[in-house]
């Protein structure tokens, strides 16, 4: 019980910390300088730990993004810049947004046991089922040291995220699906997912009747007193599923990585690096 609440701790805590990525302007000058344009930014840049993938991986591996997408940004982007050096261009937006967000939250010292404790965790399990923890942890790591945090931070992330879309497809939840349930969290607005997710309103319309259908979401579209236990249950088999992750390092010992990343995660999210997200544009 203790490895799957701290796996849930973790999750909060890593979240952020990795997906800062997704909304910074740094990103979008580093991929921008590659000459890739911005439909590709996202998709490339993600799946470049893939290595060039058709589309079809990568809808399949990100799972709430419709197929047009990715289709509209792969394989073109692997024309314009190999997916090793668009990975590159990706951790060292990382590293620039932490040193300039976060670069006061960690000493030198603590940057090398962060790293290390996060290196410890991911060292001691494999990835079978992970495709995305498994192509972050092939990555060459970077020598710049908050760099080398971010991508061993990304991996954890990735093998949990895995984890969960085989938790939701486990629990016969599609894409849209999947969406839906995570806005009646009150997590993220409905409108921030949809202008990411550009799923028609067809769709999402489709998707809120099957699940009210279902018996899961009300016609406001918030949970059924159902639909919140359903999706709690996803969100608790998910956290015991990526419990091998605090077993690798042991509860104290990631409850001391928890401890050092909560002042970077609450650096970047005072910083503003989820202004975008919280908006809704």
């Amino acid at each position: 019980m203790l490895h799957t609440e701290l796996s849930a701790k973790l999750n909060t805590m890593v979240g952020p910390v990795h997906g800062f990525i997704y909304f910074a302007a740094e990103a979008t000058e580093e991929y921008e300088a590659l000459g890739l344009p911005a439909s590709h930014h996202y998709f490339a840049s993600r799946g470049a730990a893939l290595g060039a993938v058709p589309a079809e991986v990568v809808v399949a591996t990100f799972f709430n993004f419709p197929p047009f997408m990715a289709e509209a940004a792969l394989p073109d982007a692997w024309s314009i810049a190999p997916p090793a050096v668009i990975q590159t261009a990706r951790m060292r937006a990382a590293g620039r947004v932490l040193r300039r967000l976060a670069g006061d939250a960690l000493d030198t010292a603590e940057i090398a046991e962060t790293t290390a404790l996060a290196g410890r965790m991911i060292d001691s399990i494999g990835d079978a089922g992970r495709p995305l923890a498994a192509g972050n942890r092939a990555v060459p790591e970077p020598d710049d040291p908050w760099e080398r945090l971010w991508q061993r931070v990304t991996v954890i992330r990735e093998w949990r995220g895995d984890v969960h879309v085989a938790a939701l497809v486990a629990a016969s939840v599609d894409p849209v699906e999947a969406l839906l349930l995570h806005a009646a969290t009150g997590q993220v607005p409905l409108a921030a997912l949809k202008s990411t997710r550009l799923w028609s309103d067809v769709d999402y319309d489709a998707g809120h009747k099957r699940l009210h259908t279902r018996g899961l979401l009300a016609d406001d579209g918030t949970f059924t007193s159902e639909g919140r236990v359903f999706r709690e249950a996803i969100e608790h088999a998910t956290d015991q599923a990526s419990a091998p992750l605090v077993a690798a390092l042991g509860a104290a010992d990631t409850q001391r990585l928890l401890d050092l990343l909560r002042p970077v995660r609450k650096a970047l999210i005072e910083g503003g690096a989820f202004a975008v997200m919280r908006s809704g544009r």
